[in-house]
């Protein structure tokens, strides 16, 4: 029996049992596809990540949900980074080679560690998947925010955008997984983030639910790609200005977090996201060699 050393972190957030738990394993130099993602299945957190150091600052990470290889995973690389930190005591700037880019990211000694997101992309929603998507939410077209951008965004993997009217009707929300997870399929995104500008933190700009059955997560309870990409998308629309903002996002799933967002307007725009996180479990899961 082989015995890999794997952690789980709470990310986006300073109390254990808050944010959203990812699986980590920061030795996972020579472990094959089919290996990550039977521990990823046996972790059973939305994503686990799997870090390679090639040298003190340059990196791999591969991310699975129970069910796949995914390009990106904004709270999973934030769980990295902490433990990189915690672990290792590695700080400063670093890149990390993802299946959605070479991406910048920066460890702190103290306080909440970032990740560069890739260049952001914008396309809009056809009126077929509009009305798909609708539906499978649960929501009537006069729920939706008009002045608010009803598109898809990506930072390094496509998301759709779904404004609301209020939190109240965010969190009232009981989406139809099966029929979500098709339209999400057909749109070739990964998840429908479904948003509204009325959060309860008033250092926030928007709350959040994240909907991902194309990858097998139902609801994932905090989401950096989605946040980034969605911080940009706000910011080329107009609603919000350039530079510092945060999302909140897990309390209805009583897991409250932030997610801090940096949106450099450019030219080309970037996003950085970043958050704190704790380290809640570690041990050692054995496999067969």
């Amino acid at each position: 029996m082989r015995e890999i050393e794997v952690f789980q972190v709470d990310a986006f957030t300073e109390e254990p049992f808050s944010g959203n738990p990812a699986g980590v394993v920061i030795d996972g130099g020579d472990l094959p596809r089919d290996l990550r993602q039977r521990i990823a299945r046996e972790m059973n957190c939305s994503e686990t990540a799997f870090v390679v150091q090639y040298e003190r600052g340059r990196f791999r990470f591969q991310y699975h949900t129970p069910e796949a290889e995914v390009d990106l995973c904004g709270h999973a690389t934030i769980a990295a980074l902490h433990l990189l930190r915690e672990r290792q005591d590695i700080v400063g700037d670093i890149v990390a080679e993802t299946r959605a880019g070479i991406l910048p990211m920066r460890i702190d000694e103290e306080g909440p560690v970032w990740m560069r997101q890739a260049e952001p992309k914008f396309r809009e929603v056809p009126d077929d998947a509009r009305a798909a998507l609708l539906e499978a939410l649960g929501l009537r077209e006069d729920e939706i925010q008009g002045e608010l951008p009803f598109a898809l965004a990506s930072t390094g993997i496509w998301q759709v955008m779904v404004p609301v009217k209020s939190r109240d009707r965010l969190f009232a929300l009981t989406p139809d997984t099966l029929r979500l997870r098709d339209v999400s399929r057909r749109l070739g995104a990964i998840c429908v983030h479904v948003y509204a500008l009325d959060p309860a933190d008033p250092s926030a700009v928007a709350v959040a639910r994240d909907f991902a059955p194309a990858v097998g997560v139902a609801e994932d309870p905090h989401t950096g790609t989605a946040a980034g990409a969605l911080a940009c998308l706000l910011a080329d629309r107009g609603v919000v200005p350039a530079g510092e903002m945060a999302f909140e996002q897990g309390a209805n799933l009583g897991r409250p977090g932030l997610i801090l967002a940096r949106v450099e307007a450019g030219p080309p725009m970037r996003a950085w996201v970043g958050g704190h996180a704790v380290t809640v479990l570690r041990g050692e899961m054995r496999v067969a060699k």
